[in-house]
This record gives C-alpha cells, sequence and structure tokens, in this order.
C-alpha cells in the first residue's frame, strides 16, 4: 500500500515538474515577443521648430522582426558574437557569475535565517522580545528595497567622515563589492520568510498532535519541532515567491550599485535594442527560477512522505 501510494506521488511530482517546463518554455516565448516589439523611434523633422518623435508599430514590421531574428538564430546556430567581437554567450557568462553572488547567497539567508527567525518570532510570540521582533519586521517590510539601499549607502558616507576606513560603495572590482546590494536585496524576503513561518506554526497550533504533545509534557520546543516539520511544505512553497522577488529587484540594485551584473547590463541591452544579448542575459534568469521550482517540488517529494500540504 505505500509503493502504491509512493508512485502515485511520484507520477503526481513528474507530472508537475512537466507542467512547470511548459510554462517556463511558455514564458520563454512571451518574453521574446515582448522583446521583439518595434521599439526604434523615429523621428521626423518639419522645420527648425518643429519636431516629432514617433514608435511606429504595424503587424508587418513585428512580423518581420520576428523572421530576422528567427533567421539569425537559425544561421549564427545560436546568440552569434556580441557587438564587442565576442560570442554572447561567452559575454554574458562573465555578467550572470557576478550576479550569481548575490542571488544564491540572498536566496539562501532568506529561506533558511527567514524560517529560523520566524520560527524563534513564533516560540517568543508571548514575550516583549517576540512582539518587538514582530514590530521590526512589520516596520522593515513597508521600506522598498531601493530606498532602503540608499540609506544604508547615506549611513555608510557618514560613518567614513566620521573615521570608519574608507571603501567603495559602487562599483564591482572588490571583492566586497557584492555585499551591499547582498544585504538590500535579502531584507524583504527574509522578513517575508520569518513573517510566513511564524503566520503557519501559528496555524497549527489547533492541530490534535500539537495537543498531544503538551499532554504529554514535552514543552514548547518539542511542539516547535513537531510543529515546524508539518510546515515544511507550505515553507517550501514560497520559495518561488523568494526568487522571484530576487531576480525581479537584481536589476534595480545592480544599477543603483554600479554593480556591473547581468541585471544591470539586461536593462542596458534592452533600452539599447540589442535583442540578442538581452535574450542571452534572461535565460539564465528563467533557467534559475525553474531550477528553484523542480527543486522545491523535489524536496517537497522527500521531505514530506505522507503528502500533507
Amino acid at each position: 500500500m505505500y509503493i502504491f501510494h509512493f508512485f502515485l506521488r511520484g507520477e503526481a511530482m513528474l507530472y508537475s515538474i512537466l507542467k512547470s517546463a511548459a510554462v517556463f518554455l511558455l514564458i520563454l516565448i512571451g518574453f521574446i515577443l515582448i522583446l521583439l516589439l518595434p521599439r526604434e523611434q523615429e523621428i521626423t523633422v518639419f522645420s527648425a521648430f518643429h519636431v516629432e518623435a514617433d514608435y511606429p508599430f504595424s503587424f508587418e514590421l513585428y512580423k518581420e522582426r520576428i523572421q530576422d531574428f528567427t533567421v539569425y538564430i537559425v544561421t549564427e546556430k545560436g546568440l552569434g558574437d556580441a557587438r564587442s567581437g565576442r560570442p554572447v554567450s561567452e559575454e554574458s557568462a562573465i555578467f550572470v557569475k557576478r550576479s550569481i553572488k548575490i542571488i544564491l547567497p540572498a536566496f539562501m539567508v532568506s529561506m533558511l535565517l527567514g524560517t529560523l527567525m520566524g520560527a524563534l518570532q513564533f516560540y517568543r510570540r508571548k514575550k516583549f522580545s517576540g512582539k518587538l521582533q514582530n514590530f521590526l519586521s512589520w516596520l522593515f517590510s513597508s521600506i522598498p528595497d531601493f530606498f532602503l539601499f540608499i540609506a544604508i549607502q547615506y549611513l555608510l558616507i557618514l560613518l567614513m567622515q566620521q573615521g570608519l576606513p574608507y571603501f567603495k560603495l559602487y562599483g564591482h572590482e572588490n571583492w566586497y563589492s557584492f555585499l551591499l546590494p547582498l544585504i538590500s536585496l535579502s531584507v524583504f524576503p527574509f522578513l517575508h520568510m520569518s513573517r510566513f513561518t511564524s503566520a503557519a506554526l501559528e496555524n497549527e497550533m489547533g492541530e490534535e498532535y500539537v495537543r498531544t504533545t503538551y499532554a504529554k509534557g514535552l514543552g514548547d520546543f518539542k511542539a516547535l519541532l513537531h510543529m515546524l516539520w508539518n510546515c515544511w511544505s507550505p515553507i517550501l512553497n514560497q520559495a518561488q515567491l523568494v526568487m522571484l522577488y530576487i531576480l525581479s529587484s537584481l536589476p534595480i540594485i545592480e544599477k543603483l550599485a554600479g554593480y556591473n551584473g547581468a541585471g544591470k547590463e539586461l536593462l542596458f541591452s534592452i533600452t539599447s535594442n540589442d535583442e540578442i544579448k538581452a535574450l542571452s542575459l534572461m535565460l539564465p534568469f528563467l533557467f534559475i527560477m525553474f531550477i528553484t521550482i523542480i527543486l522545491s517540488q523535489i524536496a517537497k517529494f522527500w521531505l514530506m512522505p505522507k503528502g500533507r500540504a
């Protein structure tokens, strides 16, 4: 009976993975179609005092751009060479590696430390420290990440004026350049996981096994461990949202930091109408999102043998 149940859950997981792959493919096609929308500006000069700028659009022009893009991919058997003369994939890999130094630590900090902080917040919910933590979580989660980034920069500038050893706040050249974007990018998803974990544990309080744990005199800590184990499924579901927030906020944070990573370069390639390079930079982001979904589903499959939702 257990083997049959295991087989059914494995089949359900495979179906979920195939569905995620189909969604990934549709998103990729949608991004390419949006990227190929005609965006070239046409300027018409009527006189020295009369100049009009227009962005003409027609389905014929749109179709022509799609055909040119398809022919280019087939002819080059890939993404071809960048304007610098190097292969697009090779050039994009440099920017992606820089961004990975921010993306992966931000994700781990948000998921692991955020979950632990949420469990601690729930454990101390009746104490003053727990109430203070809940208030600070609400306060910082209402601050936009770009404003927090600017505030941290300004604070560090003031501290350096007061004697703090000087270090560069902008750029990507130094080994520590990724730290400030990492901190700014991690705050909101970290607080989200903390609040979500605390709320998920609160919802478990009415379950029968919790009352049984307390009836046996095992105490709050043992009860918390049981509750946390049963909350793994909804917690892992948040991995997609956390990664989505990190990837969507990355371009702005990198631009504010002058950090020349994939996010900043993606914005530049889109505004400069370099569709091939924009696609080469967007593909790793989509792939990272896809891998996050797959790994979270596999983790749920192995960590939740009873299929608790």
